[in-house]
């Protein structure tokens, strides 16, 4: 062997020596530290969930205020102080008080037709347009387009006048039951009380036709007597008859045009 395949062999052997030295020294170092003695590094636990605070009580809804009531409700007293009169059509036959009814009335019945009408008088409170609807409400089978609609002002007093020429008839209060070939005239009278008079008459067709002018004849003359006149008229009930004083006169307004009524029914003070 020459003297260079020696220096060459002998840098072969040191090079294996190292090697396996070092991979001595990975082994061992490995075994250290998966050894039993070794500790094992679990990893951290995550932060618990923070809850959020439980909802504080919710407070009660203040109560809506409640609506005062009108100061001039329907004080019969006082109504009757005020002396809210009318002149009664003399072909009407004027029936005792009952119930609520402040006056009432029996219209006579018409020709061919042996059902009679009446009509009634309330002295009530509410939503005129409501109580309108209502009175409306009460028909079906009728032609909206004959419903006739009028505000009129006689002697100082709004006057809120409707006219249901033909329909079927559900029965209102106090009314006995539903019936056909019926009609309406209603209104509504603003005192200056600040209670409202309804005057509702219904009956068959004919009759209500026939009491047309009758009726806007007695609207004409309500009027708020005048304390004068009170003492000297001798008048009683609130109520004047037909040789009461006079009043000024609205003209009574035309037959029935077509006119359609706002849709729908609403209610209010009931009659």
């Amino acid at each position: 062997m020459t003297q260079q395949s020696y220096a060459a062999a002998q840098r072969r052997r040191t090079i294996a020596t190292i090697g396996l030295a070092g991979a001595i020294l990975v082994g061992a170092g490995l075994a250290a530290f998966s050894g039993p003695g070794s500790k094992q590094v679990s990893p951290e636990p995550p932060a618990p969930a923070v809850k959020p605070p439980p909802p504080k009580p919710v407070a009660a809804a203040p109560e809506k205020p409640k609506r005062e009531k009108r100061k001039k409700k329907a004080d019969k007293e006082n109504l009757i102080d005020e002396k809210v009169v009318w002149d009664d059509p003399p072909e009407w036959k004027k029936l005792p008080r009952s119930g609520m009814r402040y006056a009432s009335y029996e219209i006579p019945a018409a020709k061919g037709d042996p059902r009679i009408g009446e009509l009634n008088v309330f002295i009530l409170s509410g939503d005129v347009e409501s109580n309108m609807q209502r009175w409306i409400g009460e028909f079906t089978k009728l032609d909206l387009k004959t419903v006739v609609r009028k505000e009129r002002n006689v002697n100082g007093m709004a006057q809120h006048t409707v006219e249901i020429p033909k329909g079927h008839f559900s029965g209102g209060m106090g009314d006995t039951k539903a019936s056909d070939n019926y009609g309406l005239l209603g209104a509504i009278v603003l005192a200056p009380s600040g209670a409202e008079y309804f005057f509702k008459l219904t009956g068959p067709s004919p009759v209500v036709k026939a009491a047309r002018k009758p009726f806007y004849k007695m609207l004409d003359s309500i009027h708020v007597e005048k304390p004068a006149a009170a003492a000297g008229a001798g008048g009683t009930s609130g109520l004047a008859g037909a040789g009461g004083q006079s009043a000024t006169s609205a003209p009574e307004p035309a037959a029935p045009s077509a006119t359609t009524p706002p849709a729908g029914a609403g209610g209010a003070a009931q009659q």
